[in-house]
């Protein structure tokens, strides 16, 4: 008997930590579920995109597809998954590149432009990844970013198999989202890993 009264006492002090809520679980809504307008955030976002990749052509006509979302912050999530999806989408091939005058070049370039043992990068190639970089005026070559030359990711445009060597031509430029992008085996789990989602969701959350 003593034991069924503490289950009792125990039942009514869950109960009465559970009513408030009940009674106040609106208010809690209200503050957590936030209404307004996306015209300024998709302002935002198509000038961050326009500035930061203008080689990829967004659609910035696509508030429409979330129109039925009331919730504001789900409709600019939603809306930044979009975005993300153009910028993973974004048909891109590499191709080989314009080369550097003569003159620019330097003692030893042309023989280590040929593929070597092992497929091993030839002595030079931080010089070659500086010259392709300084080529493309730090810009990603896919989207068009502009990147610092540490950052930037030099991928060659016909694989050494398949015959392409360590000329500049050959030497592509990309940011570190691009190349994620071109060597994913899964876009769903490169886009939670791109630098593009950060800031984008970045914005959501501001």
């Amino acid at each position: 008997m003593v034991l069924d009264l503490k289950y009792i006492l125990i039942g009514f002090l869950i109960i009465g930590s559970i009513v408030p809520l009940y009674f106040y679980r609106e208010a809690i809504y209200r503050r957590l579920y936030k209404k307004g307008s996306t015209k300024a955030f998709m302002k935002d976002c198509e000038i961050y995109l326009v500035s930061n990749h203008p080689k990829i052509p967004f659609d910035f006509n696509i508030e429409e597809k979330y129109q039925d979302e009331k919730d504001i912050r789900v409709k600019e999530t939603l809306i930044v998954e979009d975005f993300v999806n153009q910028y993973l989408e974004y048909e891109y091939e590499l191709t080989t590149q314009t080369s550097l005058p003569k003159e620019s070049l330097w003692g030893g370039y042309e023989a280590n432009s040929r593929l070597v043992k092992d497929n091993k990068r030839p002595t030079d190639w931080a010089r070659r990844k500086e010259a392709a970089w300084n080529r493309d005026n730090g810009k990603c070559n896919r989207c068009g970013t502009k990147t610092k030359l540490v950052d930037s990711q030099a991928l060659l445009a016909k694989q050494m198999k398949d015959g392409g060597g360590f000329n500049l031509e050959n030497i592509v430029i990309l940011c570190s989202d691009c190349t994620k992008v071109i060597k994913s085996e899964n876009k769903q789990r490169t886009a939670k890993d791109l630098n593009l989602t950060y800031k984008l969701m970045r914005k959501v959350e501001g």
